[in-house]
């Protein structure tokens, strides 16, 4: 698996495997605007040079990141990826002097939840109806 930074030229890919994995719905400009905010904070996963996995986040503050997306294709879940994303993502946060990172996560994607709790997130709150559908969400962080 190689690591990289996303392009314009992977919209098309990211916008699919966004909308194959998560449960919004996205305009894929919002892709294009979030990458242009912070380059460094939007990174693919790539395997025989198909993008199977993404993350991006945004700077808050000069001290706070926020992930708003990771994805990985179903056919490549389970194998590490997502930590591998994640990873390289916190390691661009702590070039940047980042200490927390925040979340949001739907409170029903157990899945995710423990994933991110391996990484080290926890549970600091909870979001009523915060997703599209009325879903809350659970707010996780991780002081670095």
């Amino acid at each position: 698996m190689q690591l990289r930074r996303f392009g314009p030229r992977d919209l098309t890919r990211v916008y699919e495997l966004a909308c194959n994995s998560l449960s919004e719905n996205y305009n894929p400009t919002l892709f294009l605007d979030l990458y242009n905010y912070w380059p460094e904070g939007f990174i693919i996963a790539e395997e025989d040079g198909q993008t199977i996995g993404f993350i991006f986040g945004i700077m808050m503050s000069r001290t706070e990141a926020r992930i708003l997306m990771l994805a990985v294709d179903p056919k490549h879940r389970g194998k590490g990826c997502g930590g591998v994303l994640y990873r390289e993502w916190q390691r661009q946060c702590a070039v940047k002097g980042m200490r927390m990172i925040a979340l949001e996560v739907r409170v029903t994607n157990q899945v995710a939840i423990r994933f991110y709790e391996k990484m080290g997130f926890q549970l600091t709150g909870r979001i009523v109806k915060y997703y599209s559908n009325g879903d809350d969400a659970f707010r996780m962080q991780l002081f670095l």
